[in-house]
């Protein structure tokens, strides 16, 4: 089908088919230019717009070669792209929390309900809202010499769990001036990112940390490898016990090399700068009110967050991807993890346990019994066997005042119910025949 030209007789259709070529010729080199990949420095980008390169023209033209070089903004240490009462708002929390994240803040901002939620907030933008302002990244600490180690990533849920503890903030304890140290137990899924469990203790012990294991085995699932510090927490007898028993492989970083748990160690990193800044004293009064927003935070924020190192997914996403590998955790957790002792029964019928005299049934002085106890919570129901059975006879702790009043009972139960006399004297008996016979 043929279409219609311009009309010779008009002037400007003229000038029209005279320019389009020449347009054609300047259009397909900045095509071309603007689909290539540059090597721009000073930038990560690599394409240039086409708007660009015509702009770029016309500074040359007007300027020569200083036209191409970058100028400065008038409105230099200003963002553009951030209302300034907004600006004012992400600046005055992080002068007030130096040590937050770009990405805490943020979220802080949004929380509070002071800026639209349509106003989009890049973390790139306000990172260099804080760098215009003097809240720079302090400079890396310098190489350690040590030798380079292999990264690695375990492919499914479930098939490692790094452990460590981090020191935390101190409760603010009536009548302690320094108040009362606590301390951060964390697990976290190589694979996935998933914190299992983590929560706050008062104490640096491997009573606690087989608790919060016990915890992160409730919430997750039972692990096939858990990877520790070489630390005397980690070390126990008991905890190899309770590997054993639950088909965990339980392996130890080398002496004074922490290397190869830095997935755990980053994770620290987040909770020094992305919660720990955030903690305000109303939230140390006890461990429980520190607990609860620690939780929140961790299920919410960081449950939440995409993360780079596995592909930006959350680490729920991708953990829930993997759920059908996951091994449940067995119904009798609570009696698996107990600990095993051996005590010897005094004369009294009692044992002592951590500081705690118990008081065992009739017919065990003096033998060795196997005594199970959660090392953490003395206030659960305590069991000990004959050594080589396996029924389990609950104890009690000693309670003498409860024995006092029992015995006194009992005297009065045999004085009340006395028999009623024989009449029969025995010693009046001998008596009487020997000086019978003496007559």
């Amino acid at each position: 089908m043929r279409t219609e030209g311009p009309k010779p007789d008009d002037r400007k259709s003229s000038l029209g088919v005279f320019r389009f070529p020449r347009f054609l010729v300047i259009g397909n080199i900045l095509d071309e230019l603007a689909e290539r990949d540059w090597e721009i420095p000073g930038t990560r980008r690599r394409t240039i717009g086409r708007t660009t390169l015509r702009d770029w023209v016309a500074l040359h033209k007007a300027m020569g070669f200083e036209g191409l070089k970058p100028r400065r903004r008038q409105d230099a240490g200003t963002s553009r792209a951030i209302p300034d009462s907004v600006a004012d708002l992400l600046l005055a929390i992080k002068a007030e929390r130096p040590k937050a994240t770009v990405t805490s803040i943020i979220r802080a901002v949004r929380l509070s309900g002071k800026v639209d939620s349509d106003l989009i907030l890049a973390p790139s933008t306000v990172h260099r809202l804080f760098v215009a302002h003097g809240f720079g990244r302090s400079a890396k600490p310098d190489a350690t010499g040590e030798p380079d180690a292999r990264a690695f990533t375990h492919p499914h849920a479930g098939d490692l769990w790094m452990s460590d503890i981090m020191h935390g903030p101190r409760l603010q304890i009536p009548g302690r001036t320094k108040g009362q140290k606590t301390y951060l137990y964390g697990f976290l899924d190589d694979a996935t990112r998933m914190v299992p469990f983590s929560a706050f203790y008062v104490a640096e012990n491997a009573a606690c940390f087989q608790n919060a294991l016990k915890e992160a085995i409730l919430r997750r699932g039972v692990p096939r490898r858990l990877y520790c510090d070489n630390g005397a927490t980690y070390r126990t007898h008991h905890l190899r016990v309770i590997c054993a028993t639950l088909n965990i492989t339980l392996v130890h970083s080398r002496p004074y090399r922490p290397r190869g748990r830095g997935k755990i160690e980053r994770f620290f990193r987040t909770v020094r700068s992305g919660f720990l800044p955030h903690v305000t004293p109303e939230h140390l009064t006890d461990l429980a009110t520190l607990n609860r927003v620690w939780w929140a935070w961790v299920e919410c924020e960081y449950h939440q967050t995409p993360h780079r190192g596995i592909g930006k997914k959350t680490p729920l996403d991708r953990f829930c991807e993997d759920e059908a590998l996951i091994r449940p955790a067995p119904d009798d957790l609570d009696d698996l993890m107990r600990m095993e002792v051996t005590r010897v029964v005094g004369r009294d019928r009692t044992i002592r346990l951590n500081g705690r005299r118990l008081e065992c049934p009739d017919g065990y002085a003096g033998e060795k019994v196997d005594v199970l106890f959660d090392p953490y919570d003395m206030s659960r129901p305590i069991h000990m066997r004959r050594r080589g059975e396996s029924e389990e006879i609950p104890l009690r702790r000693l309670d003498l005042v409860a024995n006092a009043e029992l015995k006194r009972a009992a005297r009065e139960l045999i004085e009340g119910d006395a028999p009623v006399p024989t009449g029969i004297r025995y010693l009046d008996l001998v008596a009487d025949r020997f000086y019978d016979g003496e007559q």
